[in-house]
């Protein structure tokens, strides 16, 4: 009986160790599919991400469907929106300045808070400096305009540069981008680009018509900060003249006449009033409107991702955001 017994255990313990190494045999054979597998899908995911030089390399698939390869490769991550404009904007400016022989200044701004500053100033010095002083010289303008005396930093620099000096308007460059189109030799527009104004602002202000305050009203009748603002505006306005007439080119002059320069800060027009080409030239300025395809691309506005952003705002925030945008649209230092 105990015979029978044991020889039962043993032919079960013999069973049930089959089951076992079984179940490890299947279980190694399925992890050798999927490493094959998972080579076979590296493979054709390297196919088909890296260029043909670079097939082969070790490439991890990342969740949001761009490629990385692993450290020491020369494959970067997939290249952003931003990433492509800024690319398309390098290349247009190496095709310029090739087909042209010349250093090309780029003074372009596009948001809100974009304009001629400081840093702006710092930047177009650097280049002009390193260009060296007869090189040809191609400023592409788009902006609003900028702070007066980083202005009058870049056209002096502009004023003491030997080499020839064109100005490429596309779009627009109001402001003290006009006086610095100004301090050019030739300005190139674009057939609906506009030049503007050249007269101070105070804020959104405009200087000529603070400074001419007291003369409109007794004194009396204007508490002491607006006096003081209203006799800053003057300043302004005598600064304005002196130095727009002393570094606008004499290409755009008759004689030693600073009528011109006068006729844009003080002439009656709005800060925001558009110079066509046609009335540019009326002006006496050298105006021509050949401007080649790769200075319309050099001004492109960048990808924005308000779309995106829109989808989290409330009604309110979208009213109150194209509120502040309608403000920004007519802000013109």
């Amino acid at each position: 009986m105990f015979g029978e017994i044991n020889l039962t255990v043993l032919v079960g313990v013999a069973l049930i160790g089959a089951l076992l190494l079984a179940a490890v045999w299947l279980s190694s054979l399925g992890r050798a599919r999927s490493r094959k597998t998972s080579r076979r899908i590296a493979r054709r995911a390297s196919d088909v991400a890296a260029p043909a030089g670079q097939r082969g390399r070790v490439m991890a698939v990342s969740a949001d469907g761009g490629t990385r390869l692993d450290a020491g490769s020369d494959m970067g991550k997939t290249p952003s929106l931003r990433d492509e404009h800024l690319a398309m904007i390098d290349a247009a400016t190496r095709s310029f300045a090739a087909a042209r022989g010349s250093v090309v200044v780029r003074v372009v701004h596009h948001g809100p808070d974009q304009y001629v500053d400081k840093q702006t100033a710092i930047e177009v010095l650097d280049v002009l400096r390193q260009a060296g002083r007869d090189a040809r010289v191609d400023v592409v303008l788009h902006t609003p305009g900028g702070l007066s005396s980083a202005t009058q930093q870049i056209l002096h620099a502009l004023k003491n540069h030997r080499g020839p000096k064109t100005a490429y308007v596309p779009y627009s460059a109001k402001s003290a981008g006009t006086m610095i189109a100004l301090a050019c030799d030739k300005i190139m527009m674009g057939p609906s680009a506009v030049l503007g104004p050249i007269d101070p602002q105070l804020g959104y202000l405009p200087a000529k018509l603070l400074s001419e305050l007291m003369e409109e009203k007794n004194v009396d009748r204007i508490d002491d900060e607006m006096v003081i603002i209203s006799k800053m505006a003057k300043r302004a306005v005598e600064d304005s003249r002196r130095f727009a007439c002393e570094y606008v080119n004499a290409a755009h002059m008759t004689g030693d006449s600073c009528s011109l320069t006068d006729d844009l800060i003080g002439g009656g027009r709005n800060h925001d009033y558009p110079i066509l080409p046609h009335e540019a030239m009326s002006l006496g300025l050298t105006v021509g409107t050949e401007v080649a395809e790769e200075v319309f691309t050099i001004c492109k506005p960048p990808p924005e991702d308000e779309t995106f952003f829109f989808l989290s705002m409330s009604s309110q925030q979208r009213a109150e955001l194209e509120a502040v945008k309608s403000v920004e649209k007519t802000r013109f230092i």
